[in-house]
C-alpha cells in the first residue's frame, strides 16, 4: 500500500480501535461519535448477517474522527492491495439480514437478559456474567453505551463446582441450544470458552459456558437450561 505519514500525536491517540460484534444491537450510542474512536471494527458474520452464513467484516471510520482523512485511504489502499474485498453474494446476505436487525436484536436482547435473571437464581449456578444485571461490576457503563435497556444477546454463566466435567455436560444435556462456538445467529449456541483456548494461554474458568441467544421462545429456553443443570447436578 503507497505510505500515508501518521498526522502529529497519532503514536500517542490517534486510533482507538474496537471490536463491537458481540455487543452490537440496534439502538447502541455510536461508539465513533461519543467514545472518541477513530475506527470501529465489525465482524458482520455475525449479528449484522444474522444467519450464520455469511464471511464479511467492516472497518468504519467515524465521520467525526479527527483523523478521518489519513485513515480513511489508508485503510481503502489495504483493501485493494490485499484483496480484502468481500464477494457480492456475502454482501446481499448482509443486506438480507439487516432487513430484520432490528427486530432480531430486540427479541435476542429480551431473551437473553430474562435468561440471565433465571440463571443468576437457579441453584446449580455460582455466577452469571451478563452487563445487564444489577449484581454486574460493569452495568453502569453498559448502561451509559447501549440505548432502550438492550444490553446484547450473549451472557456466560459458571456452573456450582467449577469443574469442566460438570460444565461439558449442562452443554452435552441441551436438545434446543447447540454446541458450537459462534454467535449472533438465529439459533442459540452455547460452548465451553477454557476448551478452545490456546495452550498455556486458558483465561476462562473451567466451569464457564458461553451462551449466544438466538430466536427461539424464551420459554423453552429456559427449560431446556434448567433440565441440563438439573441432570448434570444429579448425575
Amino acid at each position: 500500500p503507497r505510505h500515508h505519514p501518521a498526522p502529529a500525536g497519532a503514536s500517542r491517540h490517534a486510533c482507538a480501535p474496537l471490536r463491537t460484534a458481540r455487543v452490537i444491537h440496534p439502538r447502541r450510542r455510536p461508539f465513533a461519535q461519543q467514545l472518541g474512536a477513530d475506527v470501529v471494527v465489525h465482524s458482520a458474520t455475525k449479528y449484522i448477517s444474522g444467519h450464520s452464513d455469511a464471511v464479511l467484516g467492516a472497518a468504519c471510520v467515524g465521520s467525526a474522527s479527527r483523523h478521518r482523512d489519513w485513515l480513511f485511504p489508508r485503510l481503502a489502499d489495504v483493501r485493494s492491495a490485499w484483496g480484502a474485498v468481500p464477494s457480492p453474494f456475502d454482501c446481499w446476505l448482509a443486506l438480507r439480514g439487516m432487513r430484520t436487525l432490528d427486530v432480531r436484536m430486540r427479541r435476542q436482547c429480551a431473551s437473553a437478559a430474562t435468561l440471565a435473571v433465571f440463571l443468576e437464581g437457579h441453584p446449580h449456578v455460582s455466577a452469571v456474567h451478563y452487563p445487564g444485571l444489577a449484581s454486574h461490576p460493569g452495568r453502569s457503563v453498559a448502561r451509559g453505551q447501549m440505548a432502550d435497556g438492550l444490553y446484547g444477546g450473549m451472557l456466560s454463566f459458571e456452573v456450582a463446582g467449577g469443574t469442566a466435567a460438570e460444565a461439558h455436560a449442562v452443554a452435552a444435556g441441551l436438545g434446543i441450544v447447540h454446541r458450537a462456538t459462534s454467535l449472533g445467529g438465529t439459533e442459540s449456541l452455547i460452548e465451553h470458552r477454557a476448551s478452545i483456548e490456546p495452550e498455556g494461554q486458558v483465561v476462562s474458568p473451567q466451569g464457564l459456558l458461553r451462551l449466544s441467544v438466538g430466536l427461539e421462545d424464551v420459554e423453552d429456553l429456559k427449560e431446556d437450561l434448567d433440565n441440563a443443570l438439573n441432570r448434570a447436578h444429579d448425575a
